[in-house]
């Protein structure tokens, strides 16, 4: 087990919050884990983590007028399975990720966890 998954405010209560007929923020404790997005380019639901890095989309709930809910579902699941990182640690990949680009340095994404039936095969 990471020392992501042990973080003990993952099994906090992840509260929903509709900021708009498009945006989902998921909290807990008031803070920002997650944002779930409708993507007009993508069709699909887009699940962010809390610095607004998109990790997967979920592009089998069809049409703008879908329900989010599957995608909500799926990034409560990240959250408390170790597959969001942290706010902290979704700020210091966001960081890392400006420094390499502000160098010109190639960006290098950490390995992703095992394959499913999501697009791109993200998670």
């Amino acid at each position: 087990m990471t020392n992501i998954q042990r973080d003990v405010r993952r099994y906090g209560v992840i509260e929903v919050h509709r900021i708009n007929a498009a945006t989902y923020h998921l909290t807990i404790g008031d803070e920002m884990w997650s944002e779930v997005e409708w993507s007009e380019m993508r069709q699909a639901w887009c699940i962010q983590d809390a610095a607004g890095r998109c990790l997967l989309h979920v592009d089998h709930i069809v049409g703008q007028d879908a329900d989010p809910a599957e995608a909500i579902r799926l990034a409560k699941r990240m959250i408390v399975d170790g597959r969001m990182p942290t706010p902290e640690e979704a700020q210091a990949q966001l960081e890392r990720e400006q420094e390499r680009e502000r160098l010109g340095e190639p960006f290098v994404m950490e390995p992703l966890p095992e394959k499913s039936r999501y697009k791109n095969g993200d998670f």
